[in-house]
C-alpha cells in the first residue's frame, strides 16, 4: 500500500516563471538587401528578446570564444525567428542588434579607455548608445539589382563590377583565411581578398579565379572608388565618436570598439 505521505509525482511540464520581453531592432538595411527567400526580405524591424543570464553563459564560453562564434550564438539565441541563420545577417544589422541588445541588458552607458591622437593622453570618457543613430547611405552612381547587389562602373578601368553587401558569414570566412595564410607564412591579402568577396561579378563574370584576377591588378585609382562606394552604400550604425582630451583640449575622433567590456562593463 503506498504511503499517504508521499507526493505523487507531476508529469506535467513545470510552468515558466519569468519570459523575456521582447524588443523590435529597426535594421539599418530595411529589408532591401536580403534575397527573396530570406525571412527577413523587406523588413525593416526584427524582434529580439532580451538578454538574460543564458546569453551570458554564451558570452565566457571559452569554446565558442576561441572559434570566434560568439556573437553568431548570441544572436541566435536572441532571436524570436529561429528560422534567422545569424551568419546571413549584413554586418551592419548585426551590429545594430548587438548595440540594442547590449543597452537593455545593461544600460546605454558604454565607458571607454582611449589615448589623445596628439598627446597621448589617456582618457577615460563615455558613449550614450541611445545616441547612437544609422549611418547616412548613397546609392548615387550606382544600379540596384533585384537581387539586392549593385552595379558600379568603374571609371578608368571601364569594368562594371556587381557588388555584394558583406554578412557574418563572410566576414568569419575572411578572417579564417587571414588566419591559415599567417599559419603558412603566407602574404596577407588584405584589400585584394576583402575586394574578392565583395565582388560579385565582373562585366557579368561570376567566375572566382577571374574576379581575383582583376582584383589584383585593379587600378588604384578604381579602388579608391570602389572603396568609397562600398562604404557609402553599407547600412550601419553609426559608430564614430568625438572627445575633447582633457590635457590638451584636441578633438579626437575614433570608431566604437567592441571589446570584451562591451558586455561586460562592471567586471
Amino acid at each position: 500500500m503506498q504511503d499517504r505521505n508521499v507526493s505523487k509525482i507531476s508529469h506535467h511540464p513545470p510552468q515558466q516563471i519569468y519570459t523575456p520581453p521582447v524588443d523590435i531592432v529597426h535594421l539599418p538595411s530595411k529589408g532591401e538587401f536580403y534575397p527573396e527567400e530570406h525571412p527577413l526580405h523587406k523588413k525593416e524591424t526584427v524582434e529580439v528578446y532580451f538578454m538574460t543570464t543564458k546569453e551570458e553563459d554564451i558570452l565566457v564560453n571559452a569554446a565558442y570564444n576561441k572559434e570566434g562564434v560568439v556573437f553568431d550564438k548570441l544572436i541566435e539565441s536572441i532571436l524570436v525567428n529561429k528560422s534567422i541563420n545569424p551568419a546571413s545577417l549584413l554586418s551592419g544589422d548585426r551590429n545594430a542588434i548587438l548595440v540594442s541588445s547590449r543597452q537593455n541588458a545593461y544600460g546605454p552607458d558604454y565607458e571607454i579607455r582611449v589615448s589623445c591622437l596628439r598627446c597621448f593622453e589617456a582618457n577615460q570618457i563615455n558613449i550614450d548608445l541611445s545616441e547612437i543613430e544609422e549611418k547616412k547611405t548613397d546609392y548615387s552612381g550606382v544600379e540596384i539589382t533585384p537581387s539586392g547587389t549593385f552595379l558600379l562602373k568603374l571609371p578608368k578601368s571601364g569594368v562594371v563590377a556587381e557588388i555584394n553587401l558583406l554578412t557574418g558569414q563572410d566576414e568569419k570566412e575572411m578572417e579564417a583565411q587571414a588566419q591559415q595564410r599567417a599559419k603558412h607564412s603566407l602574404p596577407e591579402e588584405g584589400v585584394s581578398g576583402r575586394y574578392a568577396k565583395m565582388i560579385a561579378s565582373i562585366n557579368g563574370n561570376t567566375d572566382p579565379i577571374a574576379i581575383k584576377q582583376f582584383v589584383s591588378s585593379m587600378p588604384i585609382a578604381d579602388s579608391r572608388i570602389f572603396r568609397k562606394t562600398y562604404l557609402n552604400l553599407m547600412p550601419d550604425v553609426d559608430f564614430v565618436y568625438k572627445f575633447a582630451c582633457r590635457e590638451c583640449s584636441h578633438v579626437n575622433e575614433g570608431g566604437m570598439p567592441f571589446t570584451g567590456d562591451f558586455f561586460w562593463p562592471d567586471e
